[in-house]
């Protein structure tokens, strides 16, 4: 009922393309978050993007069983240098063109920051700065329609998209099917709100749940007033619940583990697979009946629900 998937970076050491899709193979999970920058910063320059470099990663990924879910190319858009940002939103662009020939449905970014080197500003929080990205994820999702490859964009709290308000916002004013959200709800908390995580998630579907494309699993836990960054099943995120409330919303949505490296994955993915997933299936197949009524008959066999339930 979801599709997991790693980012390809978050495999330690140094890999030829083979390689890595060996590496990504071998942990049992069938979707990458693949950054031509973080794995083969030599290869990731605009110019040297190709159709036949994105159908030769295409081909060795799934020679392993493993799709390009999203094509990487995260940057700070808002950069304040004009001539700095025109070169980055080139590049993007460029993505969005080749994203087919790697096999992928979006190109990836979150919104970046007024400061050049990504740094905290409360000008980031501004009306302006806000239209300003406005604009830019226009631009962006203008090639995307061409192209038809959506624009998957991701929010965070020092970034112009802070809350899911903002993110809101973004929607109504960006009116296109080629525009998605990548939803990181770890990206959203404060020590002050991490209890209230859950609602947080519950609000964004009530909100925006239709352009969520992907939900970023990234576990944390406090220190102090810093949320910190830690493998799942190491910290404080809410995980069963958080997936319970994806399976109900978005069926087979795509699930990338964040901040999860090496070894770390194969105990996220014990962590997933141990679920009381027919517990988790409960409330969509509750809603389908109530949707449909005795026209909706379904059978679960235990091992398919086991077998298929991260790995879709």
């Amino acid at each position: 009922m979801i599709h997991l998937a790693i980012r390809g970076h978050d495999l330690s050491g140094e890999y030829t393309p083979k390689q890595l899709a060996q590496a990504v193979g071998a942990k049992k999970i069938r979707n990458v978050q693949f950054a031509l920058n973080a794995s083969f910063p030599d290869l990731s320059a605009p110019e040297k993007m190709s159709p036949g470099m994105g159908t030769f990663f295409k081909n060795e990924f799934q020679e392993q069983g493993v799709q390009i879910a999203l094509l990487s190319c995260y940057s700070n858009l808002i950069h304040p240098e004009p001539e700095e940002r025109e070169k980055i939103l080139q590049k993007f662009e460029r993505y969005l063109f080749h994203a087919r020939y790697f096999g992928a449905s979006m190109v990836a970014s979150e919104t970046g920051s007024v400061i050049a080197a990504l740094g905290y500003s409360e000008e980031n929080f501004s009306d302006e700065v806000f239209e300003d990205l406005i604009h830019v994820i226009q631009r962006l999702v203008r090639v995307g329609e061409k192209h038809k490859t959506m624009v998957g964009i991701e929010a965070g709290l020092n970034h112009p998209l802070y809350s899911n308000q903002r993110i809101a916002e973004l929607i109504e004013r960006v009116p296109s099917d080629y525009l998605g959200i990548i939803y990181d709800p770890t990206n959203l908390i404060t020590a002050k709100t991490a209890a209230d995580q859950v609602a947080l998630v519950e609000e964004a579907f009530t909100l925006f749940g239709e352009k969520i494309v992907c939900l970023h699993l990234k576990d944390f836990q406090l220190s102090g007033e810093e949320v910190i960054p830690v493998p799942l099943g190491e910290g404080q995120i809410r995980y069963p619940e958080i997936l319970q409330l994806l399976i109900k919303h978005k069926p087979y949505c795509y699930v990338v583990l964040e901040e999860t490296k090496d070894a770390g994955i194969d105990r996220a993915v014990a962590l997933i697979e141990g679920l009381d997933l027919k517990n988790l299936l409960g409330a969509f197949v509750n809603d389908c009946l109530r949707e449909h009524g005795s026209d909706f008959l379904v059978f679960f066999k235990d091992a398919d629900i086991n077998a298929n339930f991260y790995r879709a």
